[in-house]
């Protein structure tokens, strides 16, 4: 079976990555990568979750994430994977050029090839757990569950579904950017009768974009 490594941003599949510049709506808050959003799920104090979220960049927010001077949740260990499974959904189901991606690798093994992390990575040698490419293939699997047609946008209210159709963050950044994207879509396919048109689409569309 077909491996494919990641680690790097800049290096080949460099989007995998917990550090790739991809927003992510998730928990009614806009995250600046996932990185940024694993990291502060480690702390129940507001104000340390708020001072992650607003540092530059995901480098910032992994050593941040790190500061034992600060009490992390006493249940860390038994939800992270949980919290890196909502981020990586948020990231694939919110962005679909970044989908496309993910759905082209097919049946692949993913792997985040590093020595530096023998728990979310395979520490360099195949030793490591690989718990982020695991949990990769599991977002594949759920994507493909909903859809195997790659070029498919997902409809708003499945990629966001804590949003309600009426609310302002459709009017703005992210929401914007993915409602234009979605819109351009689904008309397309209204146009050429799409036969691929999942039937999700076609539930809530046409009154999606009349409010929108």
């Amino acid at each position: 079976m077909k491996e494919i490594k990641f680690y790097k941003v800049n290096g080949p599949y460099g989007f995998f990555s917990n550090f790739s510049p991809h927003l992510i709506f998730i928990e009614g808050e806009i995250w600046p990568t996932v990185e940024h959003y694993f990291q502060a799920s480690k702390f129940e104090n507001a104000d340390v979750r708020n001072k992650i979220k607003s540092l530059k960049s995901p480098m910032d927010a992994s050593i941040k994430g790190r500061d034992r001077n600060v009490m992390i949740r006493p249940d860390w260990e038994m939800i992270k994977e949980e919290v890196m499974l909502n981020g990586l959904l948020a990231k694939f189901f919110q962005h679909p050029n970044l989908k496309t991606e993910l759905l082209k690798t097919e049946n692949s093994v993913l792997i985040e090839d590093t020595p530096n992390d023998r728990y979310w990575g395979n520490g360099g040698d195949g030793s490591g757990k690989n718990r982020l490419g695991k949990l990769l293939m599991e977002v594949r699997d759920k994507i493909n569950l909903l859809s195997s047609n790659s070029e498919e946008v997902l409809p708003p209210w499945i990629a966001f579904p804590e949003t309600d159709q009426f609310d302002l963050f459709w009017r703005m950044g992210l929401g914007e950017e993915y409602l234009s994207q979605w819109s351009k879509y689904y008309l397309n396919c209204e146009n050429e009768r799409c036969t691929k048109k999942s039937s999700h689409q076609s539930v809530l569309g046409r009154t999606f974009m009349i409010n929108n």
